[in-house]
């Protein structure tokens, strides 16, 4: 089946990154310094990148970097600032939903867009940035993943840089086929609890036609259950072209679960027809692979074989 591509124009990053360039870290979710994670920033450096700290020294604001407003102000002025070419998540945990309201009274006033790359809690922002430029932006790892995984930087490196383009396959590990079929459209979402809450506000994505990316970690099978029946009521999965299932972590076991796997709770509510696929790459485990969101991809889940996501566009402008 078709998914619908969105009507506006796709904001992509104007080119690859090459050595020189310059890539800002943004506290947008939860405060951090960089001396942190110096294996991840020692990887970015030895690629050549000049690292930008998009947080200035201050004291923190109880667990966040600043106020909401001001870390809002960062992040657009990271994301606007014309000297670098590149965007990163310093980390995750909790905090940048708080930003969304601040960030639609800022102006954008930037030609151009960079590569802004983040998972977990900055599926918020990835959200906000689907709902006000149409832009693509990259799920990937933070410094930490990127300092403690090889397989996690190469993957990064690969798709920022420019390796991945126009009929060429997102990498994805040992895949599963949870349901057979094929799909076209745009590869949106992140993680599941962040994108349930997002739900019922004015920047929860149109998923349309999409193929919608879910992963999770450290949630009970319940509250798993009660995520995907939040956007089974919101209209979701009957919008939505494929499903792709990413690693649901650290799930701590328990008696009154009620169901033993994701894709089982999820069969009573994806409609019949729509491809479903398991893969172990995008998510809060390591390995973990970067892939470009908001971008069309062609998804194909054979009923034996292996399962594959095809990009339909290159992640950067073309001339």
């Amino acid at each position: 089946m078709d998914g619908g591509i969105a009507i506006r124009p796709l904001l992509k990053p104007d080119a690859p990154l090459k050595p020189g360039d310059r890539l800002t870290l943004v506290a947008s979710s939860l405060h951090g310094v960089l001396e942190s994670y110096p294996e991840g920033l020692s990887r970015l450096r030895s690629k050549g990148l000049e690292i930008k700290n998009g947080n200035p020294e201050g004291p923190p604001c109880g667990p966040f970097s600043a106020d909401d407003r001001t870390r809002a102000e960062r992040f657009i002025g990271a994301l606007s600032d014309q000297g670098s070419r590149a965007v990163m998540a310093l980390r995750g945990g909790y905090g940048a939903i708080r930003l969304l309201p601040h960030l639609d009274t800022l102006p954008w006033t930037s030609s151009r867009f960079p590569i802004w790359t983040g998972f977990s809690d900055a599926t918020n922002l990835h959200a906000y940035l689907w709902h006000r430029l149409n832009a693509v932006t990259f799920h990937g790892p933070h410094p930490r993943g990127l300092g403690a995984s090889e397989e996690s930087f190469n993957w990064y490196w690969e798709m920022v840089s420019g390796k991945y383009t126009a009929g060429d396959f997102l990498p994805l590990g040992q895949a599963e086929a949870v349901r057979p079929g094929q799909a076209r459209g745009r590869l949106l979402g992140g993680n599941l609890e962040t994108l349930a809450h997002l739900s019922g506000t004015p920047w929860f994505p149109d998923f349309e036609g999409a193929i919608l990316l879910l992963e999770d970690v450290d949630e009970p099978m319940y509250a798993i259950d009660r995520a995907l029946r939040h956007l089974f009521h919101q209209g979701v999965f009957s919008k939505i072209a494929g499903l792709v299932l990413g690693p649901f972590s650290s799930r701590p076991a328990r008696e009154d679960d009620p169901a033993g796997d994701v894709a089982e709770l999820l069969e009573p509510l994806v409609p019949s027809g729509i491809p479903v696929l398991k893969t172990p790459l995008p998510g809060h485990d390591l390995p973990m692979a970067t892939w470009p969101l908001n971008l069309p991809v062609r998804m194909t889940v054979p009923s034996s074989g292996q399962p594959s996501l095809m990009l339909l566009e290159s992640p950067f402008q073309e001339d």
